[in-house]
């Protein structure tokens, strides 16, 4: 009955400590929203790690400051961070997402690639993903492979230009004009004016290339 007792005292003592704690925690938070939305990324990203040093979750710590590094060109630190946040929390696409950004910021396709097929991986849908990793793969001269992420795209919102107009310029880099003219039609119907869509309704127009 003792031990009982000690053990209940000390999971309260143990829990108002904890409750002690969220003030500091939660100031800390706030004032790294306060100083991000002035600009002071240095800031933001010190008030976040104190946020964390005062018991604040780790996993938010650390895909918050990937973010603000980030948002302060400080890409080394930004991948480091969320490469920590991808270790604790498998499943989340977030850090993944955050890398993708940071690679594309530095105009390094392969390093964003892989980010982006890491989102894949978790989320098959993710449809800005999708068209960023078929960009990627269509400026390489990849179309098939291209091709593969702009369908899956253009099927999740077939009423988007977009996704449309990128599906169908995939296919008429392959020489499939044909399988791409029902996608310009609908381009000239309701984007006439659009990047590119009288280019392409022109060519599957024309016959095969």
């Amino acid at each position: 009955m003792k031990t009982h007792l000690l053990i209940l005292a000390f999971a309260c003592v143990t829990a108002a400590n904890a409750t002690d704690k969220l003030p500091a925690i939660s100031e800390a938070w706030q004032q790294s929203l306060t100083a991000e939305s002035n600009s002071d990324y240095a800031a933001a990203l010190e008030s976040v790690l104190a946020y964390k040093s005062a018991g604040g979750a780790t996993y938010l710590a650390a895909v918050r400051a990937g973010w603000l590094s980030y948002l302060n060109k400080d890409y080394p630190k930004a991948i480091q961070f969320y490469t920590t946040a991808a270790k604790q929390e498998p499943r989340a696409i977030t850090p993944h997402l955050g890398m993708m950004n940071v690679y594309l910021a530095q105009t390094q396709p392969e390093d964003a690639l892989r980010a982006a097929r890491e989102v894949l991986k978790i989320d098959q849908f993710h449809r800005p993903t999708l068209l960023i990793a078929g960009e990627i793969l269509f400026n390489h001269q990849d179309y098939r492979k291209a091709e593969v992420y702009f369908e899956r795209a253009y099927k999740l919102m077939p009423e988007d230009p977009i996704g449309m107009s990128w599906f169908g310029w995939a296919q008429i880099n392959q020489g499939q004009a044909r399988f791409a003219a029902p996608l310009f039609e609908k381009l000239m119907e309701t984007n006439p004016q659009g990047y590119m869509v009288q280019d392409g309704f022109a060519i599957t127009r024309s016959g095969p290339l």
